[in-house]
């Protein structure tokens, strides 16, 4: 059923569009460069910035010593606990200038941290923005890798979370992990017949499996329950392009 040549064919375009499958709870819920849910450390006159060479290159100055500052007090704290405030201000620094990836390790670091289900699903998310920003196959897998093991880490606190099924459903196809996509996908329509998100999905995996005429009631089935005008053009647009392949 799963033809590997043809998933490798679309697997960048699966990837390049991660943010799809992300679209619905990011119109409800803050996006990678939300703030962080932590309080920002204050800065006395006395505090000397330390390693400011260590921020990339193409953030402001001022960034660059507030990443200084906040590196070398973390250097000094020993209660693991006493370090949030301070990975949610890198979080916020980095997703806020762009650099997803860096955003999204001290996400990762903040949520096996503290075990909680919103600090893994943002750091998905913030993993799933540095893949969209990759050109090369490898490094968008390698971050689309460590989106899932977020979404793995958000599961296992609710397991029947049909969102994060559905996300990491889109992560799996990127893998051309098409089994265990539709595994995820399966399961999120057993919690939710409704799920808009996991019926559209499912019919992107029909498609890219070549099974065009299966995936339409998908596509139409995800139409039908969405109450978004954004999200019902993209997908009568799906609608209308499977509907010309099969005319011809």
């Amino acid at each position: 059923m799963f033809n590997r040549g043809f998933l490798a064919v679309v697997s960048l375009l699966t990837i390049s569009a991660l943010v799809l499958a992300i679209y619905w709870d990011s119109k409800e819920t803050a996006g990678p460069g939300r703030s962080a849910q932590h309080p920002t450390p204050d800065r006395t006159a006395n505090d000397v910035p330390s390693g400011r060479n260590e921020a990339p290159d193409s953030l402001q100055p001022e960034e660059k010593d507030r990443i200084a500052y906040v590196t070398s007090v973390l250097d000094t704290l020993a209660l693991q606990r006493a370090r949030l405030p301070y990975y949610g201000e890198l979080i916020r620094i980095y997703s806020g200038a762009g650099h997803y990836r860096d955003a999204a390790n001290w996400g990762a670091r903040r949520a096996r941290l503290t075990g909680n289900h919103a600090d893994y699903l943002h750091a998905a998310e913030l993993h799933v923005a540095a893949a969209r920003q990759k050109n090369e196959e490898e490094r968008i897998k390698e971050e689309a890798k460590k989106a899932e093991e977020m979404y793995i880490g958000a599961l296992k606190l609710k397991p029947d979370d049909p969102d994060v099924l559905t996300d990491l459903a889109v992560v799996y196809m990127s893998l051309l992990q098409p089994e265990t996509s539709y595994s995820m996908l399966e399961q999120a329509l057993r919690v939710d017949p409704d799920h808009v998100r996991a019926s559209f999905n499912m019919g992107v995996l029909m498609h890219q499996l070549g099974n065009i005429s299966e995936s339409i009631p998908f596509f139409e089935r995800s139409l039908m329950l969405s109450e978004d005008p954004e999200w019902e053009a993209v997908v009568q647009g799906y609608l209308d392009r499977h509907h010309h392949e099969l005319s011809h």
